[in-house]
């Protein structure tokens, strides 16, 4: 008797499961990543805010290039760390200083 219930809950989460897969499996293609380490793509529509794809702009322009990986990573920590606008660049542009002089 309890290796029959047994197998019925079994079987009742295995089916579940596959339910919850197949609802979920949609949703998952619509969001999928292909590159996340593609900063090109990252930039618009990922959450960013208006005023600080407009920062980014202007450090390209000051610096006359692309940020390189570890200038990126300083951008992307002070996004997250919730700076836009000009205090995001004038906090990125101390870090880089910053670290040209150590």
């Amino acid at each position: 008797m309890e290796l029959t219930i047994g197998i019925i809950i079994a079987i009742f989460f295995v089916v579940l499961t596959v339910i919850m897969f197949a609802l979920g499996y949609g949703e998952a293609l619509k969001t999928k990543v292909e590159d996340p380490f593609v900063y090109e793509n990252f930039l618009i529509g990922e959450g960013w805010e208006k005023d600080t794809f407009v920062e980014y702009e202007k450090i390209i322009d000051i610096l006359g290039r692309e940020p390189s990986d570890d200038e990126m990573k300083i951008f992307l920590s002070l996004v997250e760390e919730g700076y836009h606008g000009e205090v995001l660049l004038k906090k990125f542009l101390e870090k880089i200083n910053k670290n040209k002089h150590h």
